[in-house]
């Protein structure tokens, strides 16, 4: 006979081990970003690229023995991309060409290829609100274009626009970090 305080037990036992697979999900999820540091430039000036592999590990759906990891609350896999852009321009700058070669490697390879991923433009604080959306949009659709050009199916790519509802750097909205594309995993694609 199983007492009240044996299943409560059992319960919480249940629940932090529950926990601990969605931290430990969060953390994979987060390794790359670790890894490369918080800061997009490194000391000589030149922006930090993100490998393809890397990018890989950042949106891969975890697994454990088989098993699909899965929050009660649906996260989804994401990294946050240093596509440099000019202040109040859509158009890509010529050094965003290396770091979108490894996010298309990465969307095009065996570990990826049956996911749907949105690109998410963000701008920073400087303009309009409803400027910096319709910005953040053609920010979005100018990587979605890239990697669409260069093998990614258009199908799997759904782009959208943040404006500068979700800085990266809160505390300096004007700050060019700000101006960043996101990629998300949206789950398998149908």
């Amino acid at each position: 006979m199983i007492t009240a305080n044996h299943a409560d037990t059992r319960d919480r036992r249940h629940e932090w081990r529950a926990w601990s697979r969605r931290f430990a999900a969060c953390v994979m999820a987060g390794l790359p970003m670790l890894v490369q540091g918080a800061d997009p430039q490194r000391s000589d000036g030149h922006e930090t690229v993100i490998s393809d592999t890397q990018i890989e590990q950042a949106l891969e759906t975890p697994k454990t023995r088989g098993l699909m990891v899965r929050a009660k609350t649906e996260t989804k896999q994401m990294i946050d991309l240093n596509i440099p852009f000019e202040f109040n321009s859509s158009e890509l700058r010529p050094q965003a060409t290396a770091q979108l070669r490894q996010l298309q490697s990465a969307l095009t390879s065996e570990s990826l290829i049956k996911y749907r991923f949105m690109v998410a433009g963000h701008t920073d604080g400087k303009g309009s609100p409803d400027y910096n959306q319709q910005l953040s949009e053609r920010r979005a659709d100018a990587v979605k274009r890239y990697l669409v050009n260069n093998g990614v199916e258009a199908s799997r790519l759904e782009a959208v626009g943040f404006g500068a509802q979700h800085l990266a750097l809160p505390d300096r909205p004007e700050d060019a970090a700000n101006r960043r594309v996101e990629i998300r995993n949206l789950g398998e694609n149908p």
